[in-house]
């Protein structure tokens, strides 16, 4: 398993200083949300076109680092046909994006307003229009993540067996299933075969984050269980500062975790 950071936990930052930082803490790659002022990427100069997604590549190679996902706010649920059409016109430039970038994947949201059918429909018919985009963009692949209505790993599952796409995947945010009341053993044999991405943060009963270990959130068991499944891939930071400025700063958040996941896996043999 490798190390990712969220650029949501660095609002203040710039690219520059986000790979500067991200490397001195020890990180292998970071998950694009948003950059400066600019929470779509799309709208940001340094994603605007070829020749600036040119220029962040090239900053990548310099500093031995890559991009493990960009981060969407799609939100696959929506009923209203218009708000629809936007989110998936939001969705197919931030595949366009992460294809420009050689990041294989991008989050998304189920959104909607709660998990029943109807909603689980909504969601896997707007997932594989995406992943139609997704196909002749590289193969660059969707990740549902486990959030709001859809926190559950069982949710998120449901989604993908009626998507039955290849470039379906899911997003494990260790944080919010547990917080749902599903241990770690239930979300990974439900949503394992999935699992392509992972967010981590502690936080404190009621859900308020914290450094790592200072909270409940059983990061270790977690860890090992992904382990056992065979998961290789990345265990990402989503520091959430830009929507909770009162939280700790980057600085000191960024490099703790970093050191502390670098400890639980060697701990595991990880």
């Amino acid at each position: 398993m490798k190390l990712s950071v969220s650029t949501l936990g660095c609002p203040e930052w710039t690219l520059e200083e986000i790979l500067e930082r991200a490397l001195e803490y020890g990180y292998d790659a970071v998950e694009l949300r948003g950059l400066g002022p600019h929470l779509d990427l799309a709208e940001s100069p340094t994603f605007a076109d070829i020749d600036a997604r040119e220029d962040v590549l090239r900053l990548l190679r310099r500093a031995g680092l890559r991009i493990s996902a960009v981060d969407s706010s799609v939100t696959l649920g929506e009923r209203d046909r218009q708000k629809r059409a936007e989110t998936l016109a939001h969705g197919r430039k931030a595949i366009d994006i992460a294809a420009a970038l050689r990041a294989p994947y991008v989050r998304v949201f189920g959104g909607g307003e709660d998990s029943s059918t109807s909603s689980l429909d909504r969601m896997a018919g707007s997932l594989l229009e995406l992943c139609e985009h997704a196909t002749n963009r590289g193969g660059v692949m969707l990740v549902l993540e486990t959030h709001d209505c859809v926190s559950r790993g069982e949710q998120v599952a449901e989604v993908l067996r009626r998507a039955r796409h290849p470039l379906a995947g899911a997003l494990w945010d260790l944080h919010h299933p547990y917080r749902q009341g599903e241990s770690p053993q239930e979300t990974w044999d439900a949503l394992g075969p999935w699992v392509r991405l992972v967010h981590v943060k502690d936080s404190k009963p009621g859900g308020t984050y914290c450094l790592l270990g200072e909270g409940d959130v059983p990061i270790r068991e977690m860890l090992g269980i992904l382990k056992a499944g065979g998961y290789a891939g990345d265990i990402s930071l989503e520091w959430e500062k830009r929507w909770i400025p009162e939280l700790l700063e980057p600085e000191v958040v960024f490099p703790q975790y970093a050191s502390t996941l670098r400890q639980y896996l060697a701990e595991l043999g990880a």
